[in-house]
């Protein structure tokens, strides 16, 4: 089932609910439907049926995923790290993973603090993690980890949406994070609106779903106010499972160009209903169409999808399982050319994977399940990126939208906890077998270098050779400045 459908309502790229959700307290009505019920309920007009249904399944579905723009960025090459990157692997921990029990450890810390897992020895003299990623551990000549970085969001769909969009949260927590249109883009639709290369894959895919939580939308996933042609290209699905196929995205085209053509330009036709419509928007959209028809011919992504071509021995290096099989997938898309891909590790719609919100039953969650899955598929992707030489221009960033609290609660669990906790930074040349910033004995308080959510959003900006200074035009034309903090350029020397 393609997740590339119509959306009745910006602000529910599902389609609009029966009843708007009871936003107090972060949660949405039992009475709201879910999000392919509202897919169900969504009336299509003569226009959107030609586009998602008689055109959408060929592949001219794209256009709106694949509409590039420019800005002049001002000369920064001279900085460390900038444009190190060719593209970027963003991993997202959804529910936020504790910075205690991975790679900022309090050993010497009392019993309630330092928890029971027990440190380890890693390929580099002098940096510990946590026992339980031995497999990370043989890695760590090529971690940077990042200890310092805070931000002051507890909550977790507008931390989230800070973490990936480089800005806070711009309305009132109570209204749980549902997408609008009025949001600010993700950081890979930000990459997508500067691309600038004519190339024949989309610049920003997310995998494989969306975050839903709640059965609401969450904000800070799409392109927000730069509009809809610059939304990830998102597959759904579970990559582990054997019915998964590229052809849910429709990639596969059961007639030649030609029909594809003579599709196009009834597409077109209906459009552009009027020369006004035509002269604002016939240039940029036959753009558009051409890369969607050039992505039918090519099957690059098609076959970057087509994760069943991996070798057996590959998959299982990654782990048989939605997280493990969701990085491969991220990685073929990487060397298919994707500029930047989101991986979400979350509570699957499709039933049974655990997250990362650990606010009981931590220890047990985290060994039996969470840490051996991340550590099997972040450790194969390194091996593989470094096996290749891909690594030294791709940069790699595991993070959550904050940590945990350093105290353990009355559930053997701990509670979130933004002002200090560690992202995994590796590869675009940064220095691997290194530590970047420092917490107190308990974990709590950053005291060296610290790292907000916005300089860690420039930093990938500037690694990618995109000034964060740069400039875009929302969908209304005014200006909007892509970020507003300067990136960590010291984590390159």
């Amino acid at each position: 089932m393609s997740l590339l459908v119509p959306a009745c309502d910006d602000r529910y790229p599902e389609g609009l609910p029966e009843k708007r959700p009871n936003r107090a307290r972060g949660h949405s009505s039992m009475n709201s439907p879910g999000p392919f019920e509202r897919i169900r309920r969504c009336s299509l007009t003569r226009r959107q049926l030609l586009r998602f249904g008689g055109i959408g399944v060929l592949g001219l579905s794209l256009p709106a995923l694949l509409g590039k723009n420019s800005a002049l960025a001002a000369n920064t090459s001279r900085l460390p790290g900038f444009g190190r990157a060719r593209s970027c692997i963003l991993i997202f921990l959804k529910g936020g993973p504790s910075q205690i029990d991975t790679f900022d450890m309090k050993p010497a810390a009392a019993a309630n603090i330092r928890g029971d897992f027990r440190p380890i020895s890693t390929s580099v003299p002098g940096i510990q993690i946590g026992e339980h990623l031995p497999n990370l551990a043989r890695q760590a000549r090529h971690l940077l980890l990042l200890r310092s970085l805070t931000h002051r969001d507890n909550n977790h769909a507008s931390a989230a949406y800070e973490m990936t969009t480089g800005h806070s949260y711009p309305r009132s927590l109570n209204l749980s994070g549902i997408s609008t249109r009025d949001d600010h883009p993700n950081i890979g639709a930000t990459v997508a609106a500067l691309e600038s290369r004519r190339q024949p894959v989309p610049p920003f895919a997310m995998i494989p779903q969306y975050l839903v939580v709640n059965g609401e939308f969450r904000s800070g996933q799409n392109a927000g106010f730069l509009g809809s042609r610059f939304d990830p290209l998102v597959p759904g699905g579970d990559p582990s499972k054997s019915d998964f196929r590229p052809l849910d995205l429709g990639f596969v085209s059961p007639v030649g160009r030609d029909r594809l053509t003579d599709r196009r330009r009834l597409l077109t036709a209906v459009e552009h209903d009027s020369p006004a419509k035509q002269a604002e928007h016939g240039k940029a959209w036959d753009g558009y169409h051409e890369q969607a028809l050039a992505i039918t011919e090519a099957g690059r992504t098609q076959r970057a999808f087509d994760i069943q071509a991996e070798p057996s021995a590959v998959r299982d290096r990654y782990g048989r399982n939605f997280f493990g099989q969701s990085v491969l997938l991220g990685r073929r898309l990487l060397e298919a050319g994707v500029r930047l891909v989101q991986v979400n590790c979350m509570s699957s719609i499709f039933g049974g994977e655990q997250n990362w919100d650990t606010h009981k039953n931590n220890f047990a969650t985290l060994k039996d399940v969470l840490l051996p899955r991340m550590d099997r598929g972040v450790a194969a992707l390194l091996e593989d990126l470094a096996a290749t030489g891909q690594l030294d221009e791709t940069l790699v960033v595991v993070t959550g939208e904050f940590g945990r609290t350093p105290k353990i609660n009355d559930n053997a669990g701990r509670d979130h906890w933004a002002t200090a906790f560690t992202v995994m930074l590796a590869g675009a040349g940064l220095p691997g077998g290194s530590i970047y910033g420092a917490t107190d004995r308990t974990g709590a308080e950053v005291i060296d270098r610290p790292v907000t959510s916005g300089q860690l959003a420039a930093t990938v900006f500037h690694a990618l050779g995109i000034d964060p200074a740069t400039q875009l035009p929302n969908v209304q034309g005014r200006p909007w400045r892509i970020n507003d903090e300067q990136p960590a350029t010291s984590l390159w020397r």
